[in-house]
């Protein structure tokens, strides 16, 4: 099956403004569609039918899950033509590297407003390169002790809840030695009810961390968090 069948699409070029020769079809996308029912999960009456967005899924379900997306998406990194992985290297592409799963880094946390209407501009990977999102939300949760804050984006479309997805470009004390130097990305589906599943564990590399010609957003200074967070994809290499 082709990535781009696993990959979602809703706004998610325009979210992430990662662009390769000119092209924003291969924008550093994460998988997101629901993984094979575990064996042993509850029914699909118990339980939503992806665990991984549920605030109240058990934690072993949501551990096998994360493993089956995984799998998932090394597949399609491996086999698919629009991979980030470069093309020669492909054939001895055995998987991308993650931490093990960790519940203590899986939090419900609720979506609250801006302070204010904000406009964020942010860096790219590339110097001449800038894009601009709006604040969709705060969310606060604590990391070993420490109390923690990030701010969840959309794209400036003039609009606010311009698009379905949050997405949350953040650093962590890893960066550089256990994760990539630029950062991590979060995407999350929006909810009504403003309870969110803000899961590290699904934490994903622009594809800038694999090479290539990609321009990728930097995450701002609102996003730089001073715990590690070891959970979700490493360093690639």
């Amino acid at each position: 099956m082709r990535s781009r069948k696993l990959w979602s699409a809703s706004l998610l070029v325009g979210l992430l403004g990662c662009v390769t020769n000119g092209c924003a079809t291969n924008a550093p996308r994460p998988v997101v569609s629901s993984p094979p029912s575990p064996v042993g999960a509850p029914s699909p009456t118990s339980l939503p039918a992806n665990p991984l967005d549920d605030p109240a899924a058990p934690v072993e379900v949501v551990a096998r899950a994360v493993v089956a997306q995984r799998q998932m998406k090394d597949r399609a990194f491996k086999e698919d033509e629009d991979s980030p992985v470069p093309a020669d290297q492909r054939a001895t592409f055995t998987g991308l590297a993650y931490f093990p799963f960790d519940a203590k880094y899986r939090f419900v946390a609720t979506l609250e407003p801006c302070p204010q209407p904000e406009v964020i501009e942010t860096e790219t990977t590339r110097p001449d390169d800038t894009r601009r999102y709006r604040c969709a939300g705060v969310f606060r949760f604590t990391v070993d002790g420490v109390a923690c804050r990030l701010v969840a984006l959309t794209p400036d479309l003039g609009v606010s809840d311009a698009a379905t997805d949050l997405f949350i470009p953040f650093r962590d004390t890893t960066a550089g030695t256990q994760t990539y130097p630029a950062g991590r990305y979060l995407q999350l589906k929006r909810r009504g009810d403003n309870a969110y599943v803000l899961d590290f564990n699904q934490a994903f590399n622009p594809y800038c961390a694999y090479g290539g010609n990609y321009s990728c957003p930097l995450p701002p200074p609102e996003n730089h968090l001073t715990v590690a967070i070891r959970a979700g994809e490493m360093r690639w290499k």
